[in-house]
């Protein structure tokens, strides 16, 4: 048993490795024999032989997605390559036209050739700009012919100012607005006798035509000797001569545009002549274009379009008609009804019966896409819109397809004029594109029926007789006007608001809106800075169609 305890003696001791060392004798703690050969059996492991280091794996590469395909180039932006194409557009022309022109007479004339004895196929007004050829010798222009845009040749010092600068020439009037109904502002004279003068007018000049214009009054007072019968009422739209004069070949562009070269013959012989400032002695009913509106002290004037000058309390500003013909197209074609009457109201019908009922009232001017149905009741006949609603024929003027004339190509445009329904309609082919109403010739001034081709095209005519007594008239600038056939002609009218009845003097007249849409959609097309044009080779009219 000795043994024994020595061994969990020793067990203790180890145990208590952390604590004080207890003094054991040597003797003691020698193994048996047995267990000192169990002990010496652990041997140590064999040296490692020390090995090279070895470099670490290479990474595996990692798959990473194929990066995205580059997105493709933006679309165009259509607004940037028009402006593109625009810009390029002027760059072309500038270097094919590179002079600058403005017209410093009133009405400068555009010839066919670079020569004078050629054909004047238009015409420019006074401050008109434009571009430019370079010049080239020709007969009648010792400065040389420059040809402009859309045909033609002007000539440099007749009527033309040009250079390599833009050019500008005062005094000019406003230039045309042909964006709108009406190119002008206009105002309508209001009593008899109302002065126009060739200047601003000094207060004792103005006092001194005032007291003249009182003694003709006097003189024209006192009963005169019966004068020979006069000659029929002049055509107040178109007078004789205006659409072609003598002199003046077929077809040619009329360019004395009704200015006076002198005082009106308003002024009586001697010994009581008119004074010299006294452009023209104007009638109530005259209209004038306004220019703008010029001083002399307190005292203020329109200046016209033509130079004259007109006091502002004796004539009053007009307003165009509120009349508008139709685009077709859609709902909107033809047979197609216009209300040319006033105190209209629509009916309904009732499901049962057909009972008419009266319903809201219908303006003048209102236009109705109509059926093929009528109505008649007790002798009373009606048309029916395309949306139900009933209105009395007799207050409408109906616009109804008519087959191309046989002379007019089938891809033409050209204008049918119906006389008896007092409605125009535009066509491309045989499809209606427009249709309105308007007034023609009364009774004595009927209109000429027949197939026609417009002749010249103006954005403004004056057309005038001043010296014709109490048949005197004077329309200044008269807008939109396109002759057809001698003096008979297509144009606005400002002045009245009759559309649907006949009433001219034989001319077409349109509601201003109107008149510039047909003036837009007929040949010839007036190029850059023309304010009239000819017809002729290379630019025929298109055709008017009139019929009863």
């Amino acid at each position: 048993m000795p043994l024994v305890r020595r061994r969990i003696l020793l067990l203790v001791v180890l145990a208590l490795g952390g604590c004080e060392a207890v003094e054991v004798s040597p003797i003691e703690l020698l193994p048996a024999p047995a267990a000192v050969e169990s002990a010496v059996a652990v041997e140590a492991p064999p040296p490692v032989e020390a090995q090279r280091p070895v470099a670490p794996p290479a990474p595996r590469p990692v798959a990473r997605p194929a990066p995205p395909a580059p997105a493709p180039p933006p679309a165009p932006d259509p607004e940037e390559l028009a402006r593109r194409e625009a810009e390029a557009t002027r760059l072309a022309f500038e270097r094919e036209y590179p002079w600058h022109g403005v017209a410093y007479h009133f009405l400068a004339q555009v010839y066919e050739r670079a020569d004078s004895r050629s054909r004047v196929i238009g015409y420019m007004r006074r401050g008109a700009q434009f571009r430019a050829k370079a010049g080239l010798r020709g007969h009648g222009c010792e400065r040389g012919w420059h040809a402009v845009p859309g045909g033609g040749f002007v000539c440099r010092g007749g009527g033309f100012q040009l250079g390599d600068q833009p050019q500008t020439f005062e005094p000019s009037p406003v230039l045309a607005a042909t964006d709108n109904a009406l190119p002008y502002a206009y105002a309508w004279v209001a009593q008899d006798d109302v002065p126009q003068y060739w200047r601003l007018p000094s207060r004792a000049e103005e006092q001194e035509v005032l007291a003249w214009i009182a003694r003709r009054r006097r003189a024209e007072s006192t009963p005169a000797q019966p004068e020979p019968a006069r000659a029929p009422e002049p055509d107040l739209e178109a007078p004789p001569g205006l659409g072609s004069s003598e002199g003046v070949e077929a077809g040619e562009v009329p360019l004395d545009g009704g200015v006076p070269s002198r005082p009106s013959a308003a002024a009586p012989a001697a010994p009581d002549p008119a004074p010299a400032v006294l452009r023209m002695r104007m009638r109530r009913g005259f209209y004038v274009s306004i220019d703008r509106i010029e001083t002399n002290g307190a005292r203020r004037f329109y200046r016209t379009i033509r130079g004259g000058y007109v006091p502002v309390e004796a004539v009053a500003e007009t307003a165009p008609p509120s009349m508008r013909g139709v685009v077709l197209g859609g709902r909107w074609r033809l047979p197609l009804g216009f209300v040319y009457r006033e105190g209209v109201r629509s009916l309904s019908r009732a499901s049962v019966g057909g009972t008419l009922r009266l319903e809201a009232p219908l303006d003048r001017f209102t236009p109705l896409p109509l059926t093929e149905e009528s109505i008649t009741r007790r002798g009373q006949r009606f048309r029916v819109e395309d949306r139900g609603r009933v209105v009395r024929e007799d207050v409408l003027r109906v616009a109804r397809p008519i087959d191309r004339p046989a002379p007019i190509p089938a891809r033409d445009r050209w204008i049918h004029v119906d006389l008896r329904e007092q409605v125009l309609v535009a066509y491309e082919g045989d499809r209606p594109v427009f249709a309105t109403m308007v007034s023609t010739g009364r009774e004595g001034y009927r209109t000429p029926t027949g197939t026609f081709r417009i002749q010249s095209k103006h954005v403004s005519a004056t057309m005038d007789d001043p010296d014709a007594g109490d048949e005197s008239y004077s329309i200044e600038d008269v807008p939109w006007t396109m002759y057809f056939e001698g003096s008979y002609a297509l144009h606005a009218a400002f002045w009245h608001d009759r559309f649907g009845r006949p009433r001219s003097h034989g001319c077409v007249n349109l509601a201003p809106a109107d008149a510039r849409w047909v003036f837009m959609f007929s040949a010839p097309e007036l190029p850059p800075g023309f304010h009239g044009m000819s017809a002729g080779r290379g630019a025929m009219g298109t055709w008017v169609h009139v019929t009863d």
